[in-house]
């Protein structure tokens, strides 16, 4: 028995996003080991499929619509897992969208969008379940960030600004829940195979125009990361009770060169910008 199962033996989770990549990963890594799984997303279908993959690796899976950005969806959720299961011990926040491109080039609906599922979604979630965790002093939440919200790169100002404020988001439910016995994880991946970036393109969404998301690309072709070596990370993290995850080594030495020297950091990321380095 892991340290997750011995700390919350109902097993309950509830997955955003879990019908592909990292979201589906996990929901399959802890089916694994018994876990029942509240898997959510936008489209039925996919969310029917993952759950029904979840019964049959040994889980117990609840396929639920969830549109992230709408709170009065995640209350509808909230109610129907507290009948079919009492409540949940673990919620992440995994759903999220992905764009690249300069700051000036952004429209209106490129800024909305990105916040509203990336940022507002992830506290539609956490408003929503934090009063339970609060109220039962049990639970643990996952937020799934990256880490474009860590370092800040080029040409992905939306998304970047979405993910800094899920790891804010984070730092301060840290500590505001931390005498309740609710632990908080803030995974920050750079790209791996299955990533978002990558999903962006299946999406038909154009990356290639942003030397940042060009970058990442390389990234997740030639890392050693995949969508269920993320998922074993961050369930590791969320075991030792971890408040940053950062699964790749390179950015945990960018971060802390960032810390230690920030000036200096972006005066050379500027520097390799503008030489294309």
């Amino acid at each position: 028995m892991g340290k997750l199962e011995q700390r919350f033996p109902k097993k309950r989770i509830l997955i955003t996003g879990a019908t592909t990549c990292f979201g589906e990963a996990l929901a399959f890594a802890l089916a694994a080991r018994g876990w029942k799984v509240a898997v959510t997303g936008r489209k039925i279908d996919a969310v029917k499929r993952t759950a029904a993959a979840v019964t049959k690796l040994g889980g117990k899976g609840l396929g639920l619509p969830l549109e992230v950005r709408d709170k009065a969806q995640w209350e509808v959720v909230r109610q129907k897992l507290q009948k079919a299961w009492g409540g949940i011990d673990i919620l992440v926040n995994n759903a999220g969208v992905a764009d690249a491109s300069k700051m000036v080039d952004m429209d209106d609906a490129a800024w909305e969008s990105m916040l509203a599922t990336n940022l507002d979604g992830v506290i539609n979630g956490c408003r929503t379940y934090a009063p339970d965790m609060l109220k039962h002093k049990s639970g643990y939440i996952l937020n799934v960030a990256s880490v474009a919200g860590l370092l800040a790169m080029p040409e992905m100002a939306n998304y970047s600004v979405s993910k800094a404020g899920v790891i804010a988001l984070s730092e301060t439910l840290a500590t505001e829940l931390s005498a309740a016995n609710i632990g908080v994880t803030v995974l920050c991946p750079a790209g791996f195979k299955s990533s978002l970036i990558d999903k962006a393109m299946r999406d038909g969404r154009d990356t290639t125009r942003s030397v940042t998301a060009r970058l990442i690309e390389k990234d997740f072709e030639k890392g050693i990361h995949t969508s269920e070596t993320v998922a074993a990370y961050a369930i590791e993290a969320m075991e030792r009770g971890d408040l940053y995850s950062i699964p790749q080594p390179l950015y945990r030495v960018a971060w802390l060169a960032k810390r230690l020297a920030p000036n200096t950091f972006y005066k050379t990321v500027g520097w390799m910008y503008r030489n294309q380095v």
